[in-house]
C-alpha cells in the first residue's frame, strides 16, 4: 500500500501583486446539504474571510438555520439556483444520493467550476461522478464529524486540524485539485492522499467496522437490560465512549455500509477469527497468551497521534480532581463559563465521601481544552490533560 502523504500546505502558487489581490473576488462556494459536515465547512470558509458560501437544501429549516449561525452567505432549497454562480460545488449528502443529484445539477455548471464530495466511501462514488464531471471531480473525506447530526451539530472547529483525505485519480484535472487543496488548508484540515480502494479498505478497518460494533453493543446491552432493568444504568465512561458513535445518523451509515460492503465483510470475517480466539483462550484458561494479546493492543494504542482528529468524534479531555463538599463542581464549570469555554461531557469518574472525587471533561477542539487547563490551573484545582 503507498504511504500516507499528509499536507498542511496546498501546492505553491505564483505571487500576486497588490493591484491583483485588491482585485481577486471571493471564491464562490456552493455547499449542497447542510448538515454538520456541510455546516461546518460553510463556517470555517466563512471565518477564513475570502469565501462566499451559497448554502442550499431540499429542507428550508436547515437553510434558515444555516444562516442564522453563519453557515452560509445565502441559502436556497433549489440546486440548480444554488450551484449556478459557484466556482466550487460540495456534495454535502449520503452517499447514496450523490449520483443522482450530480446528474441533476451537471446541465446546469460551467466546465470552469470543480466538484468535490465528502463521502465516507470512495471506490463506488468516484467511479460514479467521474463519469458525470470526467476531469473535474475530485473525490474527498475529512476525517472528523460528531455524534450530534444536522445543522444543530455545525461547528467552526470540526476540520481544524483534522485528517482531510483526498483520492484524485489519472483522471483528474491538477488545477481542480490544486482548488480543493486549497480549500481544504482553509478549514484547517489536513490533506491526505489515498487512492480510493486503500481509502475504502482503511475506513471499513478504522471506522466503519468500528461503528457496526457501537450499534451491536448498543443492541446487545438492550436486549440484556430486558433481563437486567439496571444494565444500562450501570454502564460507566468506558462503554458510553465506546457506544457514542451508534446515535449518528442510521440513513448516512447505510449507505455507507452499501457502498463499502466488499470490506466491511472482508474485516467482519478476520473480526469473527480474534473473537473465536478470544473464547478459545478463556475455554483452555491460557491466561498467558490472553494478557499477551491484550498488551499488544495497549502497545499499538499508543501509536495513534493523539494531536490529530480522526474518523472518529473527538473529544479533547481533562481530568480534574476535587474536594469533597457541595458547590466543587460548580465552581469548575462557574469558572470555565465565565471564559466563554464551553463543556461538550462531564462525567463524575470516582467520588469517594470525605476524600473528594476525579471528574472528566470534554471539549470539541483542542484549543478550548488548553484554555480550560489554563484557567483551572489558575485556580489552582488539580488538573491534568488526559492522552
Amino acid at each position: 500500500m503507498p504511504g500516507l502523504v499528509v499536507s498542511d500546505r496546498p501546492p505553491v502558487t505564483p505571487v500576486m501583486g497588490r493591484r491583483e489581490l485588491a482585485l481577486e473576488r471571493k471564491k464562490r462556494v456552493a455547499i449542497i446539504g447542510l448538515g454538520v459536515i456541510g455546516g461546518s465547512l460553510g463556517m470555517a470558509l466563512l471565518a477564513k474571510g475570502n469565501y462566499e458560501v451559497i448554502g442550499i437544501d431540499r429542507d428550508p429549516n436547515a437553510v434558515h438555520i444555516a444562516r442564522a449561525t453563519g453557515a452560509v452567505s445565502v441559502g436556497t432549497t433549489d440546486y440548480l439556483i444554488g450551484v449556478k454562480q459557484a466556482d466550487i460545488i460540495v456534495l454535502a449528502i449520503p452517499v447514496g444520493d450523490l449520483a443522482v443529484v450530480a446528474r441533476e445539477i451537471a446541465p446546469s455548471i460551467s466546465s470552469e467550476v470543480v466538484v468535490t464530495d465528502v463521502g465516507s466511501t470512495k471506490v463506488e462514488v468516484v467511479a460514479q461522478l467521474e463519469d458525470i464531471f470526467p476531469s473535474r471531480f475530485v473525490g474527498g473525506h475529512p476525517m472528523t464529524g460528531s455524534e450530534i447530526s444536522g445543522i444543530q451539530g455545525a461547528d467552526l472547529y470540526l476540520f481544524e486540524n483534522a485528517i482531510y483525505v483526498l483520492t484524485p485519480t489519472e483522471r483528474t484535472d491538477p488545477e481542480a485539485l490544486r482548488k480543493i487543496q486549497e480549500m481544504v488548508a482553509d478549514t484547517g484540515a489536513l490533506s491526505c492522499y489515498l487512492s480510493p480502494d486503500d481509502h475504502d479498505r482503511i475506513a471499513a478497518a478504522i471506522s466503519h467496522l468500528p461503528h457496526f460494533l457501537a450499534v451491536a453493543l448498543m443492541n446487545l446491552a438492550a436486549d440484556f437490560s430486558e433481563q437486567y432493568p439496571q444494565a444500562l444504568t450501570l454502564a460507566a465512561g468506558g462503554f458510553r465512549d465506546m457506544t457514542r458513535i451508534a446515535a449518528s445518523s442510521q440513513v448516512m451509515w447505510r449507505d455507507i455500509f452499501a457502498t463499502n460492503r466488499r470490506h466491511v465483510i472482508e474485516l467482519s470475517g478476520r473480526l469473527r477469527e480474534l473473537l473465536l480466539r478470544f473464547e478459545e483462550l478463556l475455554e483452555r484458561e491460557d491466561l498467558d497468551e490472553l494478557v499477551s494479546f491484550m498488551q499488544r493492543a495497549c502497545c499499538e494504542r499508543q501509536k495513534i497521534p493523539f494531536q490529530l482528529k480522526g474518523t472518529l468524534p473527538t473529544l479533547f479531555e481533562l481530568i480534574c480532581t476535587v474536594p469533597d463538599c457541595p458547590g466543587s463542581i460548580a465552581l469548575i464549570t462557574g469558572l470555565l463559563s465565565d471564559e466563554d469555554i464551553n463543556i461538550s461531557d462531564l462525567e463524575i469518574l470516582r467520588i469517594r465521601e470525605g476524600e473528594g472525587g476525579t471528574i472528566r471533561l470534554g471539549f470539541k477542539t483542542g484549543r478550548e481544552a488548553e484554555r480550560a487547563f489554563q484557567v483551572l490551573c489558575k485556580a489552582d484545582i488539580a488538573v491534568k490533560r488526559r492522552r
